[in-house]
């Protein structure tokens, strides 16, 4: 019985070198680099979300520093898909032309396709709120248009992110996808009212944004909706405010707190 000697030194990596060769590189699509874009004929993105101003303060002054480390993305119609605080920011430094990579397979002209193309590429640097989620998809969703409604009625207390954890639970992943379905909708326009109430008479200092996602939680995992059982549970979070209780605002003592009393209503109905 003969055996084949391990291919050692040059017959090694040269082997090792073809295989490589064999691998399929795929082939990507690539747009075209313009590094003078006239921004007069740039389109701003309807789609896109709200412009801060602060934004484009803090890139003007990166321009200044630093010049164009990245250019901004348009597509073959001059429809902006990334970028649009640059392009303001360029406006202050009074520029007229900016660099830009130009694409011809996104179709802007599909509004739900244009934001889908704006998402991908700003999710990479999360530079997306909850808000900017929920407004951008509130135009071609009923149940976010819904929940983007509640949330501009409550902002001055309830914070977004609560107000969509009433609507939609935690579905973050789907909620950022734009596929987050709205369960009960009488139930959430109940829990937000009460805790829209309970900010109203207590304010943030001791009805905290952390202890009303617990509540929110416990509202739907473990008293399953009962508005019956919710509603006891809103009367103890309220006393508890009015006699400035040790757990009103612990991230610890909270929710088991919350979980008893929830305990103690069912043990009464026995």
């Amino acid at each position: 019985l003969s055996l084949k000697k391990p291919v050692r030194g040059r017959r090694a990596k040269s082997s090792l070198i073809t295989g490589e060769n064999k691998m399929k590189t795929r082939l990507l699509k690539k747009g075209v680099y313009n590094p003078n874009y006239p921004i007069s004929e740039l389109k701003m993105a309807k789609v896109n979300r709200d412009m801060i101003s602060s934004h484009s303060e803090n890139f003007k002054c990166k321009l200044v520093d630093f010049g164009w480390l990245m250019p901004i993305v348009v597509s073959s119609d001059g429809d902006v898909i990334e970028g649009h605080h640059r392009i303001e920011s360029a406006k202050l430094l009074k520029q007229k032309k900016i660099p830009a990579y130009i694409v011809d397979w996104v179709d802007t002209t599909n509004a739900r396709k244009h934001l889908n193309c704006i998402i991908s590429l700003n999710n990479g640097n999360k530079s997306w709120t909850m808000f900017d989620y929920l407004k951008a998809f509130s135009n071609f969703n009923t149940d976010y248009k819904i929940v983007y409604d509640a949330f501009i009625c409550n902002s001055n207390n309830v914070s977004v992110g609560n107000v969509i954890n009433c609507y939609f639970k935690r579905s973050v992943g789907q909620f950022k996808k734009g596929t987050s379905k709205i369960d009960d909708v009488n139930f959430s326009n109940y829990l937000l009212n009460g805790i829209s109430n309970l900010y109203e008479k207590y304010t943030s200092k001791k009805i905290t944004a952390y202890c009303v996602r617990e509540f929110i939680n416990v509202a739907f995992t473990k008293a399953k909706k009962n508005k019956k059982a919710v509603n006891y549970l809103f009367k103890m979070y309220d006393r508890m405010a009015k006699q400035n209780h040790l757990a009103i605002a612990s991230i610890t003592d909270f929710r088991p707190l919350i979980e008893t009393y929830l305990n103690d209503y069912y043990l009464s109905k026995k």
